[in-house]
């Protein structure tokens, strides 16, 4: 009878170690694919403009999260460029090597770090990633104005 009870209890350990090693700590996965859908520029804190996907010169623009943490950028049908990520519950960060000399086949290249906040999914509305630009420029009076730009991410 103890032989039996612990051979049950060594096969439940066993499968739970199984099934536990393979979950992610994190509730959200950005397996899958996402389209760049808007753009959408502030000025001091008011929305001066909104470029949505079909007034974009790249409007067929979709980033592929694959599983083995990479992926890739695909522009109408064409893959365009190469990316590794990471990610927890809140962020995105992508490493994009770059070529120093665009156009040329064999230029140099540099890794440029991306990073995206990541917004669940509500009843309403899929789930985002937003990266955003904030600097401070002058306007033609030589005043300072506070400059924000979103670019925004649609779960497909």
């Amino acid at each position: 009878m103890k032989k039996c009870i612990s051979g049950f209890l060594a096969a439940v350990t066993l499968a739970l170690v199984i099934f536990t090693c393979g979950c992610s700590d994190f509730r959200f996965n950005p397996i899958g694919s996402w389209e760049y859908h808007e753009e959408i520029y502030y000025l001091d804190g008011k929305e001066v403009s909104r470029v949505e996907k079909e007034e974009m010169p790249y409007g067929g623009m979709t980033y592929i999260f694959e599983k083995s943490g990479t992926g890739y950028i695909d522009v109408d049908g064409y893959r365009s460029m190469d990316f590794t990520y990471d990610y927890d519950d809140e962020h995105i960060l992508m490493h994009m090597a770059v070529p120093d000399a665009l156009g040329s086949p064999n230029a140099a290249t540099h890794t440029v770090d991306v990073e995206y906040k990541v917004y669940d999914s509500t009843e309403n509305s899929p789930a985002k990633l937003i990266r955003t630009e904030e600097y401070n420029t002058k306007d033609e009076n030589g005043k300072t104005v506070a400059v924000k730009n979103e670019y925004i991410l649609l779960k497909l």
